[in-house]
């Protein structure tokens, strides 16, 4: 990806992540509306399900929230693609900038009463993140608290600057939070194990990116996102001294002969044509495994997460047991 590809959106990407954080914090008013008292009991949701198993639900706070930032994003920058959670299937070419739309992200907390949700809002230009902002609720903010990033322009808390605190080493006795598939994709290296502290699960990943952002965890690992849960916390956390890694997998025939998968940056999450174009159902695919962490310890987790059954010895062992 060359540096000019971005040069387009540059001079416009402090006003978009202003509007941005102001958007994620009027998104944050509607859901407080349908938040239901502790002990009351829930509010009318309307809930309905995106599924046949009823695993998926999607709450007339998660459509009104969407159809606010839509018409807010399509207003002032008609220019511009929007993608969200809760939009129909669409077809054809998007736009070269592209915001991704979270509304509600944690919905079955925010169903139950569980206060770990926040509406996520990403900007990708040219399949690169280079904007986001997230809503919270958070104990002693009546209005919950917004993180916002720009490409470059560093990331922000309530419009102060953002700053991921750095460590040595992961420590023991800290906190990371991880998918609940971890066990069945991957594996702690060699001792590792007990060093990775006290995991935990919260049910959003826009909400566990923005925690190690804010340094109350010390990692996060991500399967199963889309981009609209992470584009935003990616763009955060890269902007405020953390990073965030991608999984890639390496072919069988190269793990024969010794190699084992790696965590790469991300650079561009979406591919774009020979014409610079990119389809809507592009930014609707899964996303592969993410990595977060402060910057300083990065490394140490990179090298220490591993596949399963990457390593020669792991293979040469599954076939014997046949």
């Amino acid at each position: 990806m060359k540096d000019t590809e971005l040069d387009s959106i540059l001079p416009e990407l402090q006003q978009i992540e202003l509007d941005a954080a102001e958007w994620a914090s009027e998104a944050g008013t509607i859901l407080f509306k349908y938040f239901g008292n502790p002990g009351t009991g829930k509010s009318n949701l309307g809930v309905e399900y995106k599924d046949a198993s009823n695993t998926d639900p999607v709450t007339r706070a998660d459509t009104e929230v969407q159809q606010f930032l839509a018409k807010e994003i399509s207003s002032r920058y008609p220019g511009h693609g929007v993608v969200g959670e809760e939009d129909k299937a669409k077809e054809g070419f998007v736009p070269e900038t592209v915001w991704i739309l979270d509304p509600l992200d944690g919905t079955r907390n925010f169903l139950h009463g569980l206060p770990a949700f926040a509406s996520s809002i990403g900007v990708l230009h040219k399949g690169v993140i280079v904007a986001g902002a997230i809503f919270l609720p958070w104990p002693g903010e009546s209005e919950g608290i917004v993180l916002h990033s720009s490409l470059g322009g560093g990331a922000r808390i309530n419009g102060e600057r953002l700053a991921t605190p750095q460590i040595e080493s992961l420590d023991p006795a800290g906190i990371g939070t991880l998918p609940g598939s971890f066990s069945a994709t991957f594996k702690f290296e060699g001792g590792f194990g007990t060093k990775s502290g006290e995991l935990r699960m919260a049910g959003s990943i826009a909400y566990e990116l923005a925690l190690v952002a804010l340094g109350v965890t010390q990692y996060a690992v991500i399967c199963g996102a889309h981009l609209w849960d992470a584009a935003a916390g990616i763009s955060i956390l890269t902007e405020s001294g953390g990073n965030v890694l991608k999984h890639v997998n390496v072919p069988l025939g190269s793990r024969i002969i010794g190699s084992v998968d790696t965590w790469e940056e991300i650079g561009r999450l979406i591919e774009i044509s020979e014409t610079g174009q990119s389809k809507y159902e592009d930014y609707r695919k899964l996303s592969p495994p993410f990595l977060a962490a402060p910057a300083s310890i990065i490394s140490e987790m990179s090298a220490n997460i591993v596949s399963k059954n990457v390593s020669i010895r792991g293979m040469t062992g599954s076939l014997f047991k046949r």
